[in-house]
């Protein structure tokens, strides 16, 4: 598996993943079904077009709940399960 936080990237500028494969997570502020983490995606572009800014890379997170659906979220629309 590839390691999820790496260190830095051609400008710097890699964020901090809090999840990785195998993480149950549910989203926040919802006491809906739990999911597993089944890939954590650190994209290539920064997650603004605009021009003046040194935005991070986006990072995505592909859930696959226990109902069976998957779903994709960026990280600050999930928690770990307690």
């Amino acid at each position: 598996m590839e390691q999820q936080t790496a260190k830095s990237n051609e400008s710097g500028n890699i964020p901090a993943v809090k999840f990785q494969e195998g993480d149950r997570v549910r989203q926040v502020g919802n006491g809906g079904p739990l999911g597993t983490v089944m890939k954590v995606r650190i994209e290539r572009t920064r997650q603004s077009i605009k021009e003046s800014g040194n935005d991070s890379p986006g990072v995505s997170v592909m859930v696959l709940w226990d109902n069976g659906t998957t779903s994709h979220f960026v990280t600050e629309s999930l928690e770990k399960a307690k």
